[in-house]
């Protein structure tokens, strides 16, 4: 009797590590893992539709104050600034760290790893008035922001410093004052780095005067890395031209009138195909001013005589057949805040409209809406855009940046503090 007992023991102990070892082999259902693979699925059943449209991943994700951009990097750590500065999360929202950075408001990441974020900064400029901090438009040049290193800020690039246009010490002093077009006055609203690790800076200010030495407020600005004595390129910045082609008070198809944000092509993941173009999407704020096309595809062509920037009038072509509605919709946006562009394979751009609490998507043609899926009765684009003002899961308060990421849509909902994410319903199997 007393052997059979120990054999029940011993069949017992040993069904317990067996049930143990394949917990610790393909994980259970209380590990991280797993929780996370099922909190990324998860989705509000109340938004399921048999139509095609794009449907929340909840929970969102909170704890934020007014968060202003998001961007998921080539390291495929999401980053999100909001007043509190810059926040680095892991795919499941959790949050690994917050480097204080005051008026953050907008964030990009290199091919390099770097990141970069548009804020503010207090400076004594001594040759000015020692006794006065001045308030300035910046971008903070950050490495290991995601851990992988000791935390190190490599440049700060301050306005109007930051600007080749403004070389000499006269120029860089003499908005240095309390009249309407003080440099203070100047906001840095977007950054979109390129294939190459070269960055675009969208900037919006009061003075925008043409046909000067000194390149307007409104404007892009080109940035580069400097070159070593050994001919390669070291990590510091420098600015390489302002993009004058854009007009900055004139509204076109080749304008720059109070810049909100920017998006380039060259997007993650990281691959070895990326586009090394160096054409860019950028929109235009301001509700105030009559805009027809507020968010512009800028074409970057190589002439003989240099890199020319100039408009993509095709998009003005409208097969309604096709679609009811297009990016370039004369009066399409009131105050676009936010554009992202996925790398993929659908090559979709997305823009967030302040002004209307609103999520939209085009394909790179310009039509608003997705293609029908296999089977669908559907002869036209899908328009899948959706908000409203409100806080739903498919509303929004003040929509202020937008970013993609392997078929997620992240969404920085300004007004709601949080990160709101969707995912197109025919992507769940």
């Amino acid at each position: 009797m007393k052997q059979r007992i120990a054999l029940l023991l011993l069949a017992f102990v040993g069904s317990a590590f067996i049930f143990t070892a394949c917990d610790d082999l393909f994980g259970s259902k209380q590990d991280g893992i797993t929780d996370e693979i099922f909190r990324d699925g998860e989705q509000d059943p109340n938004l399921i539709v048999e139509e095609v449209g794009y449907v929340a991943l909840l929970p969102f994700w909170d704890n934020f104050n007014e968060p202003t951009d998001v961007f998921v990097g080539y390291d495929e750590l999401v980053y999100v600034t909001d007043s509190d500065g810059l926040h680095v999360l892991d795919s499941a929202g959790r949050n690994y760290s917050t480097i204080p950075l005051r008026g953050a408001v907008a964030v990009a990441q290199d091919r390099l790893l770097n990141v970069y974020v548009a804020a503010r900064i207090d400076t004594v400029i001594t040759a000015v008035d020692p006794n006065r901090t001045w308030d300035l438009p910046a971008v903070y040049k950050i490495r290991n922001a995601n851990g992988a290193g000791p935390l190190e800020f490599i440049q700060t690039m301050v306005h109007p410093f930051m600007d080749a246009s403004r070389s000499t010490t006269a120029s860089q002093r003499g908005r240095l004052n309390d009249n309407p077009d003080s440099d203070e006055n100047v906001e840095i609203t977007g950054l979109a780095t390129l294939a190459n690790n070269d960055i675009y800076i969208t900037r919006r200010g009061p003075r925008n005067q043409t046909g000067q030495a000194v390149a307007q407020d409104n404007t892009v600005l080109l940035m580069s890395r400097v070159l070593g004595e050994d001919g390669n390129p070291t990590d510091i910045m420098r600015n390489i031209s302002q993009i004058r082609t854009l007009n900055p008070s004139t509204p076109s198809l080749l304008s720059a009138i109070d810049l909100s944000a920017i998006a380039s092509f060259a997007t993650p993941p990281q691959r070895d195909n990326v586009p090394a173009e160096r054409s860019f999407l950028i929109a235009q704020g301001n509700p105030d001013r009559e805009i027809p096309f507020r968010v512009l595809w800028v074409n970057a062509v190589q002439t003989p005589d240099g890199l020319e920037y100039r408009s993509n009038p095709s998009l003005l072509a409208q097969d309604t057949t096709r679609a009811d509605s297009f990016l370039y919709e004369q009066d399409k946006f009131r105050s676009p805040s936010g554009i992202a562009f996925s790398g993929d394979e659908r090559a979709h751009i997305f823009v967030t409209d302040a002004a209307t609490d609103s999520l939209y998507l085009f394909q790179s043609n310009g039509i608003e809406g997705v293609n029908p899926p296999a089977g669908s009765s559907a002869t036209r684009a899908i328009n899948v855009s959706f908000g409203g003002t409100g806080s739903g899961p498919r509303e929004f308060r003040d929509p202020s940046g937008v970013a993609y990421f392997r078929r997620i849509v992240y969404v920085a909902d300004k007004g709601n503090n949080r990160i709101a994410r969707y995912r197109l319903n025919t992507d769940f199997e």
